[in-house]
């Protein structure tokens, strides 16, 4: 009697020949449904690691559109100006690998060859990084110690009748300052600047008799990974003279344009699952047509809605986990091109991005398969063997 039976790893080889079997002779829909799942997962992975990644790309793009970060003297010293060394310790609190760029400021009225106008003091080397937009016609100072060198705004400019190349007199009667300094660029920001001329910060202390003194900074940081009230208020305890604040305009709008990508982002990946699930069902379907005299047969001869239900899913399960894989690849490939194309870097890869492909496209796939898998076990063998 023990000769007549089948051990398990019989049985499972049989049932794993079945499988290679039907989904071999059917290729061509098998195909369909494989690349439909690999689509959807290509698609969910790359807007995955686009979206876990987006906060940090986005928050340094839009750090290219100025300071977000204001330093100056506190709102109850009445005093206007700060000590430089407390605004260098205070730019030093924060976070060097979220800073994108910082530059004290000093102002003052000066004197040119045809008027007045206001000066101020930076450092051009933190300037550069923090105000990325600002057009130049010529070139940037790139020395701090450069006391023979200014660059203009463009709308001073053209009042002062002033180009790149040219050399203006500035004075400043209180202090006794004249002296004639070369325009290495003419900038264009569209904004106060553009009527402004701008000098390193220790000679606009000569000029305007301030050394060491600033009026305030600017900082970029980005926020990714940190609370800027938090660093903010941080430097403010640290640093007794000096109070620190976030931008707030700047930082709403930089959150409500994250919210509103991840929101169309989330949208588009759901759309891609409905539009995968209904192809994969429609083909499942239609295998499940082609096979109904089989599966008649198949239960004619003793096949219970278990034994059919167990080989309908096992066919779909190895069409979706073979799509799923693909389409982690695939996925992941597509996501460096959107990075190149919209950020101009690599998408970093996230961890988080395999279980959420997985477990989405997963859902797809038992979502289509249930309206076919239903049809397969209702067959019934008498209607559709009744002409054999």
């Amino acid at each position: 009697m023990g000769g007549s039976e089948t051990s398990p790893m019989t049985n499972g080889r049989m049932f794993a020949r079945i499988l290679g079997a039907s989904l071999k002779e059917r290729r061509s829909r098998v195909s369909i449904a494989f690349f439909s799942i690999m689509i959807g997962a290509a698609v969910i992975t790359a807007l995955s690691c686009v979206y876990f990644d987006i906060s940090t790309k986005m928050s340094r793009e839009l750090r290219a559109y100025g300071a977000n970060l204001f330093i100056g003297p506190k709102a109850e010293s009445a005093a206007r100006v700060l000590d430089a060394r407390d605004v260098a310790e205070a730019l030093s609190l924060l976070p060097p690998k979220n800073l994108i760029g910082a530059s004290p400021y000093l102002y003052g009225v000066v004197r040119l060859d045809l008027g007045s106008a206001v000066l101020a003091g930076v450092d051009f080397a933190g300037l550069r990084r923090l105000s990325p937009y600002w057009q130049v016609d010529g070139r940037w100072i790139v020395v701090d110690f450069d006391g023979r060198s200014c660059m203009i705004g463009k709308a001073l400019a053209k009042k002062m009748e002033l180009k790149a190349g040219d050399a203006v007199t500035v004075t400043k009667s209180e202090t006794g300052f004249h002296r004639k300094l070369v325009i290495k660029g003419v900038v264009e920001t569209g904004q106060a600047e553009d009527e402004r001329i701008f000098v390193n910060l220790a000679l606009a202390g000569e000029i305007l008799g301030q050394p060491g003194k600033v009026n305030h900074a600017m900082a970029s940081v980005v926020s990714e990974g940190i609370d800027i009230d938090a660093v903010a208020a941080g430097v403010g305890a640290r640093v007794a003279a000096v109070d620190a604040r976030p931008i707030r305009r700047i930082s709403y709008s930089e959150g409500r344009i994250l919210e509103k990508i991840k929101g169309l982002m989330a949208l588009i990946a759901l759309i891609v699952l409905m539009v995968t699930t209904l192809c994969v069902m429609t083909t499942l379907i239609a295998i499940v047509a082609e096979r109904t005299r089989e599966i008649g047969l198949m239960k004619a001869i003793g096949a219970d809605d278990r034994g059919i239900a167990v080989q309908f899913l096992s066919e779909a399960l190895v069409i979706s986990l073979a799509g799923i894989a693909a389409g982690l690849v695939a996925g992941f490939g597509l996501a460096q091109v959107l990075g190149q194309a919209v950020f101009g870097s690599a998408i970093s890869f996230r961890a988080a991005a395999l279980p959420a492909t997985v477990v989405l496209s997963l859902l797809a796939s038992v979502i289509a398969v249930a309206l076919p898998l239903k049809l397969a076990v209702r067959v019934v063998p008498a209607q559709v063997l009744k002409e054999d």
